[in-house]
């Protein structure tokens, strides 16, 4: 009887180790997200978003999980902009915020 729930305890270990990774570079995405606004004098506003995922190949040339989030910033006033995080495995591969307008002294 315990060796027919072995399979079982395996597959949710597995899925408990992916889910584990998984948080673990959402958290770094947003942190990334929020230190890039930060950097720009801008307004992280929302949480960051999952937008997709697929397997890939890194600056290295190896293979990786490659995640994308998305989330929304502000300069001034309440209009909202777009960034994106691009993570490679546990590490940040790409920042990008949307253009945004920047104002200028007189």
């Amino acid at each position: 009887m315990a060796m027919d729930s072995f399979p079982w305890l395996i597959g949710l270990a597995v899925i408990a180790l992916l889910w584990w990774h998984a948080l673990g570079a959402r958290m770094k995405a947003r942190r990334a997200a929020q230190r890039a606004c930060r950097k720009a004098e801008l307004h992280f506003i929302d949480e960051l978003a999952f937008k997709r995922i697929e397997l890939g190949h890194n600056a290295r040339g190896q293979w990786c999980v490659k995640r994308h989030y998305v989330f929304e910033f502000y300069h001034t006033g309440d209009r909202r902009y777009g960034g994106s995080v691009e993570m490679h495995a546990q590490h940040v591969a790409r920042i990008q915020l949307d253009p945004y307008p920047v104002e200028t002294a007189p």
